[in-house]
């Protein structure tokens, strides 16, 4: 099966036929701007939607005053890992989504594995 790129019922664009060893950088996030009246800067999320899981990278104002990034992984059973503290899974060079996955997993440190109930 050969990657395609797709618009859900949701209007999310998302990528199915993705493989453990797909080439990371074949994969584009897109981008999304919240919009917060709190803040003068707005929030900027990149999304990456595929078959394996769901790739966000969000840059923030947080409740300290200061602007944070922070990298998350949700797998297609819901499970969910968190890395804050200015880690962007995008900006390491990384070979294939599986080790994208897999570095967001070794830098969590907010959410390890966690599940909505």
């Amino acid at each position: 099966m050969t990657i395609e790129r797709y618009t859900n019922k949701f209007g999310k664009e998302c990528y199915k036929g993705v493989k453990e060893d797909t080439p990371f950088k074949d994969l584009e996030f897109h981008k999304i701007t919240h919009t917060c009246a709190e803040h003068d800067e707005p929030d900027v999320e990149f999304v990456l939607h595929t078959n394996l899981g769901s790739l966000t990278v969000l840059n923030r104002m947080t409740g300290f005053g200061c602007r944070d990034t922070e990298t998350g992984y949700r797998d297609p059973e819901g499970t969910f890992w968190l890395a804050s503290g200015g880690y962007d899974v995008r900006v390491d060079p990384l070979g294939t989504i599986e080790e994208a996955i897999g570095w967001v997993k070794e830098h969590a440190n907010i959410c390890v594995g966690c599940r909505r109930e």
